[in-house]
């Protein structure tokens, strides 16, 4: 996987020539203790910190866009996921979803009783969508590439299309308000995937982004072997580069913050706005 041109500082165009602004964070030979058992042959990978915004990527040759098309859902969770399914639901406010809900039903309280079209990118178990269901009338849809995520949510009359983000998918269809919950770390081209996402919201439409905070994770004592930066993400951000992220994809950044999630996850959430 050839990830040069986002290898020298990945967020800032004006420094993508000026290769001693990027230094190794940590030379992978073998998977973290708590990654999950991808069954990876020769495993070894490097990511790279930009030394001016503290935005981390990932080089290597593993094909990590093969780890969504099936066998990810499986080895995230099991073979049973109406089982992790029900453990995660019943954490309530103990689960990063509940939070994540309130913060994103609080910033849109003005909007709980309007006609709104909300559009989940990478739903995996619908836990979201399911929990949102429940507290507004909206029009709630979906994506996911992975068949097994897309069969459950049928099981819970959920609407979710099988297939990755396309800016065609949705035909004419355009969306009020966009979430991504750890989405854009996993693919090779954040910006153009929200630029592709930019394309499918109303005017003045809003997204909802949430990613790895790479910044905290690296000060943290477990640092370089924490989820943070499992194979799985060819981006960890900081807060300066995904606030430069939303800006290359032509969004205006409304709101950025960083938190430790009830997890233990060390995260970034955003909301932009489409003007």
């Amino acid at each position: 996987m050839r990830l040069k041109k986002i290898l020298e500082c990945y967020c800032f165009s004006n420094s993508t020539k000026n290769k001693k602004n990027v230094e190794l964070f940590y030379n992978y030979h073998s998977p973290p203790p708590l990654e999950p058992l991808y069954k990876i042959e020769n495993y070894k990978r490097k990511i790279m910190r930009c030394k001016i915004c503290s935005h981390f990527t990932a080089r290597h040759k593993i094909k990590v866009s093969e780890f969504y098309k099936k066998n990810y859902s499986l080895i995230s969770h099991g073979n049973d996921m109406k089982k992790k399914f029900n453990k995660i639901n019943n954490l309530k406010s103990r689960s990063d979803n509940f939070h994540r809900l309130k913060r994103i039903l609080s910033y849109f309280k003005d909007f709980k009783k309007k006609e709104i079209n909300l559009l989940d990118v990478g739903s995996g178990l619908s836990i979201f969508l399911y929990q949102l269901k429940k507290k507004v009338n909206w029009k709630l849809v979906g994506v996911e590439p992975d068949i097994n995520f897309v069969n459950f949510a049928k099981k819970l009359n959920i609407n979710v299309v099988h297939s990755n983000l396309r800016s065609n998918i949705f035909n004419k269809n355009k969306f009020n308000i966009i979430t991504m919950n750890k989405i854009i770390e996993h693919v090779k081209d954040p910006v153009k995937l929200l630029k592709i996402s930019k394309k499918l919201l109303i005017k003045n439409g809003y997204i909802y982004i949430e990613v790895p905070d790479g910044f905290a994770a690296s000060r943290h004592p477990e640092g370089k072997l924490r989820e943070e930066f499992f194979v799985d993400h060819l981006h960890v951000f900081s807060k300066k580069s995904l606030t430069r992220s939303i800006k290359l994809a032509g969004l205006s950044l409304l709101f950025c913050k960083s938190i430790k999630e009830k997890s233990g996850k060390l995260s970034l959430y955003a909301f932009a706005k489409k003007n």
